[in-house]
């Protein structure tokens, strides 16, 4: 599904303004493609803030995402996967960087260096493989890594919790009940705790005192099952 296939799909639900806003947008696809989320608030005479309300009415969470329904050609038939070239995989991957540049990173990675043991806590199977990840490049680097499984090895571990290590949760939604019950056990130490999740405010962002986030992509969508990438 493209952007104008997903907003044909929830025309009905669209205010006036909303239906004017996508209007604009497919006046001059090719300018809108070429902007940011500020440029193209701008170009619609609307705050950022709207445009950010327009996109969540259509199920889009992140403007990366915007941009890459609006590339997106129409489905081709096979099995409702669409077509991209390397151009709009590129520029995708483009404009996911620049978003994350915006985002100052110097006081966690002082934290992360002040550390003499990170630990990292994923809350699912993708999670997990991303903490090991985590892990395997903190180990090349030196850093004392220890990934924890569940709540019961978060609970045997909090002995070992020393005043400069870190707690690393990474959840791409942000609201999964068992991080939330671990970062919750661990904070009682006073330990910094760290959520890495989707580009969102959520639960788990809020808990915890410093926070890193991923872009996230809609790559495809076929048997009810939705692919994404993910950038950190």
């Amino acid at each position: 599904m493209n952007l104008e296939e997903l907003i044909n799909k929830n025309y009905d639900s669209l205010t006036v303004n909303d239906r004017e806003m996508a209007e604009n947008i497919f006046k001059d696809k090719r300018a809108v493609k070429g902007m940011n989320s500020t440029q193209l608030a701008a170009y619609l005479h609307v705050s950022r803030t709207t445009l950010v309300r327009f996109m969540k009415k259509l199920g889009i969470d992140s403007f990366s995402e915007f941009k890459l329904l609006l590339n997106r050609k129409k489905d081709d038939g096979a099995g409702g996967l669409g077509l991209y070239d390397l151009g709009d995989i590129l520029r995708e991957y483009h404009l996911m960087i620049d978003e994350l540049k915006k985002n100052e990173y110097s006081e966690i990675c002082e934290s992360i260096y002040r550390a003499e043991t990170v630990y990292l806590y994923g809350s699912g199977n993708e999670q997990k493989t991303i903490a090991e990840e985590f892990k395997r490049i903190f180990i090349t680097f030196g850093k004392c890594c220890v990934e924890l499984f569940d709540l019961g090895e978060a609970e045997f571990a909090l002995k070992r919790f020393k005043e400069d290590d870190i707690f690393i949760a990474i959840s791409l939604s942000g609201e999964s009940g068992e991080a939330l019950k671990i970062v919750k056990t661990v904070q009682k130490t006073g330990i910094n705790t760290v959520s890495l999740t989707r580009w969102k405010n959520n639960s788990l962002a809020r808990l915890c005192r410093e926070n890193l986030y991923v872009g996230t992509k809609t790559v495809s969508q076929m048997a009810n099952r939705v692919y994404v990438c993910l950038s950190a």
